[in-house]
């Protein structure tokens, strides 16, 4: 249940235009690439030894009652924006603009009975490049829609550097055999993060469908706006069925600090304390996923969360979608 001789690569889109093209504003949106199994380690294996690092500082290692860690390699950006795109100067009470380009590695391991699951990532990146106006500018051109102006007095405007580190706890609550390969199962998720996001959360995910993968392969709780480097699930057996269900899920967080709001140590013309900001937070995710034998992989998330501003204008529900292809090879 550790690592496999498979490799992978998914690609994810995260856009609010996947949910509803009008708003413009909030977690805009982002993209990821993702490899996982041995390539990945192979590309990065000092990246994913600095994770194994944090892991076994935790208490996470193999064992003889947990496997030999999977692993995966990601990269990409996420874009923040607020409301009025038009305005050259910041509005108090809005959310500030902010990007961050970044590469990160993650891991999963699993106990030898299958009854409980980890997830790891450490990720690295840089805040307030200005590169991240150019990739937005890009794609409004090509859709048509406004420029944003604002880009100047993004959080930490010029760069800086910025690093998370995540670990999580799933195991799994129930699982209910219907029809054939039809059922259901039910799973809940302990998970912290460290750095550019602080939190502690608590989370619920349930599927039901024509269901072939373990419960553990199944992971929408594991992100930070854009999900976590998350190593690939075990490949369909040949020539069976394809995969499909549907999952919903929710979860409770208790921030204590989000970069993309209140700055790291360099200068940002808009900011804020952690009194303009909720920390308990509300999050809620719908969708559906497809899988075959082949090694193709589908998958829809339409989710949405509580406002993160404690007032002003800026305290508004945060909705976006996320679209995942990915494909998964198997070694000549």
């Amino acid at each position: 249940m550790g690592e496999t001789d498979a490799s992978a690569v998914s690609i994810v889109l995260d856009e609010h235009l996947l949910t509803d093209p009008k708003r413009d504003m909030d977690y805009n949106g982002g993209g990821e690439v993702t490899l996982s199994g041995a390539r990945a380690l192979h590309k990065a294996r000092w990246f994913d030894g600095i994770l194994g690092a944090f892991d076994r500082a935790v208490g996470i290692r193999e064992s003889g009652t947990l496997s030999a860690p999977a692993h995966a390699l990601s990269f990409g950006l996420l874009i923040f924006t607020p409301s009025d795109l038009r305005d050259r100067e910041p509005v108090i009470g809005d959310r500030p603009y902010a990007s961050l380009f970044f590469l990160g590695a993650g891991r999963r391991y699993v106990t030898a009975d299958g009854s409980t699951a980890y997830e790891s990532s450490f990720t690295v990146g840089a805040l307030g490049l200005a590169a991240a106006r150019a990739v937005q500018d890009v794609l409004h051109d090509a859709t048509g829609s406004i420029r944003p102006e604002g880009w100047g007095h993004q959080i930490s405007s010029g760069g800086e550097p910025t690093a998370l580190y995540s670990i999580a706890r799933e195991a799994l609550l129930g699982e209910v055999l219907d029809r054939g390969t039809t059922r259901a199962d039910v799973k809940w998720t302990l998970a912290a993060s460290a750095g550019t996001v602080t939190e502690g959360s608590l989370a619920l995910n349930a599927r039901w469908g024509r269901i072939a993968s373990p419960w553990w392969a199944f992971t929408p709780e594991q992100s930070t706006y854009v999900d976590n480097p998350r190593p690939a699930p075990p490949r369909l057996a040949a020539h069976s069925p394809p995969e499909l269900f549907v999952l919903v899920g929710a979860r409770c967080k208790l921030r204590a600090y989000n970069a993309f709001l209140q700055g790291q140590f360099r200068h940002s013309d808009l900011r804020y304390s952690t009194e303009s900001l909720n920390q308990v937070l509300g999050e809620a995710w719908a969708g559906v996923e497809f899988r075959t034998a082949a090694g193709l992989e589908l998958r829809y998330l339409a989710r949405w969360q509580s406002p993160e501003l404690h007032s002003g204008v800026g305290s508004r529900t945060i909705v976006w979608g996320s679209f995942e292809v990915a494909k998964s090879f198997q070694p000549h």
